[in-house]
């Protein structure tokens, strides 16, 4: 009990101390005239971190009048004003609000925890413009929490006041839009037992679990207002970059990445009334320019569609309004090619997942894939996990239950360990979101998992699997009840009898929608971006659902023993 009040109130007097250093600084001259409000942070976190969010919002409070000159209105008054206003989340809202105050500019925000890191996520709101600016700021733990705020108040100061940053300030890290410090690989997947022989613990503020430990960390975008439900990276216009590419309930959403920083290019919506569950990317006409592939349906069946995005909300349609669930994915020895699966009159899908053929606007049936009749669409990827030149499904059922078989449907191997975990599903009720898990024509839902990766993430020649374990008791005990606020994803070698573990991440609070690695030319280091909705029983001031995505480094070279 002691070191548990040590461990939570050590550091909160800790931060205190510092802010109250901070805010006893003094001030930089000034300009700039009117008034400027600031709401109460919310915390996006497991635990109470209350000290912090007051904290940060009397500091940047203080900072930027210092910096910027402006009178900050009373937080009592500001409280009072907010408690009679309700809770605010659509800009609308905001702008009467600051009108109410009669102020000119209005901050809102919020800080996430993210295992021991934080971001600062902060909107401001002139009242003249109406539109807000958004900005952002990270810290590794809560002793760089100072520097963060510092860093935010100066980016705020420079982009909404033109108050010029001095070069002793150029140093804060993880501004908006600055790039990333870390340059290091942040874990290696190769022999970690013999590479980390020596070291002890399980890495102290690593997010990641070895045999042995290992320190490092990853890096966090901005949260964005976004019902995440799948992910891709592509480079869509041809510049050399990958964009990000995010789908929500109802439409695709395109973003320009600079570092840790996401960037909105362009939208493209659904068809209404049909709620998007995957996307996938591939250049399956040859042309030069990927196309971007999106499975959406309703509580009936599928309609599907595939364009290519030419710029901001602009798209030329491949087809339209398809009548199968697709998935463009690799094959061994095909390379990528469009799949598909048909749903029943009576259920949401039919046995049967073909190789689909695209010609002047139309989908059509080609060959049936190997892939046994219990497999669904998008519940499997085909690999060679012991480089025998023979292909092994592996795939994961509706019970979360992760699977090795042959084509003919033969198992060779079942986790007792429960792995995926999802939110999002075809059938039922009413399709995705809502509903009792029963339509009215007797079909009833299935479960879209996130994606099974297949590479070879440590040399050896055989190709392993990447998967999400997002963690959950109720979620497996009601079938059609679930909620993931925290997860895991998990790196698995087969070894002759099963899959085992090679490495995984640390807890991570919230829901993990999907993931995507991206290997580097030389194949030697890697990517790991995770898509990540924030708990669903977190306050939060901009959105109904927050999505935000992790950046993890990954060294595939061989290390040597220490």
């Amino acid at each position: 009990m002691l070191k548990q009040i040590k461990r939570t109130v050590f550091p909160a007097l800790l931060i205190a101390l510092l802010f109250a250093m901070h805010l006893a600084l003094p001030t930089i001259g000034a300009a700039q005239t009117g008034r400027i409000a600031f709401l109460p942070f919310k915390a996006n976190a497991p635990q109470d971190m209350s000290y912090l969010t007051s904290g940060i919002r009397d500091m940047l409070a203080s900072r930027i009048a210092s910096e910027v000159g402006l009178t900050v209105i009373d937080k009592a008054v500001v409280d009072k004003a907010l408690a009679s206003a309700g809770t605010p989340t659509q800009p609308e809202a905001f702008l009467k609000l600051a009108k109410t105050l009669q102020a000119d500019y209005l901050v809102v925000g919020s800080l996430t925890s993210m295992g021991s890191s934080l971001s600062l996520d902060a909107k401001v709101f002139e009242v003249a413009k109406g539109a807000p600016r958004n900005f952002y700021a990270t810290a590794k733990n809560e002793s760089e929490i100072i520097q963060s705020i510092d860093s935010l108040a100066w980016d705020i100061s420079e982009k909404i006041f033109a108050q010029k940053r001095p070069a002793s300030a150029l140093t804060q890290p993880l501004a908006a839009g600055q790039p990333t410090a870390q340059a290091q690989p942040q874990y290696a997947t190769a022999h970690p037992d013999r590479a980390f022989a020596g070291r002890t613990g399980t890495g102290g503020g690593s997010p990641f679990i070895y045999a042995k430990g290992i320190t490092s960390e990853f890096q966090k975008t901005q949260n964005m207002k976004l019902s995440l439900q799948y992910m891709e990276t592509a480079d869509l216009d041809g510049d050399g970059q990958d964009e990000v590419i995010f789908a929500d309930n109802d439409s695709v959403q395109i973003f320009k990445r600079d570092g840790n920083r996401l960037s909105k290019v362009g939208q493209i919506p659904g068809k209404a009334g049909y709620k998007i569950h995957a996307i996938t990317v591939a250049d399956l006409n040859k042309n030069g320019k990927p196309e971007i592939y999106v499975s959406a349906a309703d509580s009936k069946g599928p309609h599907s569609f595939a364009f290519e995005w030419l710029g901001a909300d602009k798209a030329n349609y491949i087809f339209q309004d398809a009548k199968w669930y697709i998935r463009a994915m690799p094959v061994l020895g095909e390379g990528m090619v469009l799949a598909g699966q048909r749903a029943g009159s009576d259920k949401a899908v039919t046995p049967g997942i073909f190789r689909l053929d695209v010609a002047t606007g139309e989908v059509k049936a080609g060959s049936r894939m190997e892939v046994p009749d219990s497999v669904n669409l998008f519940e499997f990827t085909i690999a060679d996990l012991d480089n025998d030149g023979s292909r092994e499904i592996i795939a994961i059922d509706q019970y979360d239950r992760l699977k090795v078989m042959r084509s003919s449907g033969t198992v060779l191997w079942k986790s007792d360990d429960f792995y995926g975990g999802t939110t999002r599903f075809i059938g039922g009720t009413e399709g995705f979101g809502a509903g009792k898990g029963s339509a009215q024509d007797g079909s009833t839902r299935i479960y879209i998992p996130s994606r099974i990766i297949a590479y070879d993430v440590n040399g050896d020649g055989k190709q392993e699997i990447i998967i999400n374990k997002n963690l959950s008791t109720s979620s497996r005990l009601f079938e059609n009840m679930k909620n993931y606020p925290s997860g895991e994803i998990h790196a698995l070698g087969w070894n002759g009898i099963a899959l085992s573990e090679l490495w995984r991440t640390k807890k991570i609070d919230g829901y993990i929608v999907d993931y995507l690695l991206r290997p580097a030319a030389d194949k030697k280091s890697a990517e790991l971006l995770v898509g990540l909705v924030l708990g669903s029983g977190a306050a939060d001031l901009f959105t109904d659902q927050t999505s935000t995505m992790l950046i993890y480094q990954l060294d595939f070279t061989k290390k040597q023993e220490q």
